[in-house]
């Protein structure tokens, strides 16, 4: 089964932050319940047919809480994208506990949007009561280019991924552009970041 366009990037902003709050990214699929298995030795089949396979229903909550609006983020990116449906607030729950198990504390924000056409903005934002905390977790983060035009800091692939710092807060952008996914898109994704730090 598909998953929704919206699973891919909330899972690679996960990951983004990942390295510095989880001990690993991992992709479990979605959750099934099992079909039971009919003997084939007994000869005797049942006359019960098999349950179908469900899935839990599906929970819509926002984990954005107005930091980012679809129009702000379109404006930013040229994408004509829409806020994604789906369990925000539960996806945010992760990154409180995981900034937690690091000895912080941080109020978390997810904001993901998307199209049919496969484009996918995701934006996080990690809150902290001071800019000490964020300073903190910001000198854990490896791997990325510094570059400028956002925040106080910035690090970004600048093609996918962009994190920024700004006193307490620290913002990450995961975009896909769908008809470029391997292109330079640094502008748009410093627009979005810096639109997300000015509420965050």
């Amino acid at each position: 089964m598909k998953r929704p366009a919206a699973a891919l990037p909330a899972a690679a902003a996960l990951c983004l932050l990942g390295g510095l709050l989880l001990a690993g990214c991992t992709d479990d699929g979605e959750r099934r319940t099992p079909l039971p298995v009919v003997p084939t030795s007994s000869g005797e089949a049942s006359a019960l047919p098999l349950p179908s396979p469900s899935l839990p229903p599906v929970v819509i909550s926002d984990g954005c809480q107005g930091l980012v609006t679809p129009a702000q983020v379109q404006q930013a990116t040229g994408l004509s994208v829409q806020a994604s449906a789906g369990d925000g607030a539960a996806a945010v729950a992760q990154y409180g506990q995981a900034v937690q198990s690091l000895g912080l504390d941080a109020r978390a924000r997810m904001c993901p949007f998307g199209n049919a056409g496969g484009d996918q903005v995701t934006i996080v934002a990690l809150t902290f009561p001071d800019a000490a905390q964020s300073q903190k977790l910001w000198t854990t983060i490896k791997s990325l280019e510094a570059v400028g035009g956002v925040g106080e800091a910035a690090l970004s692939d600048k093609s996918k991924t962009l994190l920024a710092r700004r006193g307490k807060a620290i913002v990450a952008v995961y975009l896909v552009v769908a008809a470029a996914p391997e292109a330079n898109h640094l502008s748009q994704l410093q627009s979005v970041a810096n639109a997300a730090l000015a509420k965050a």
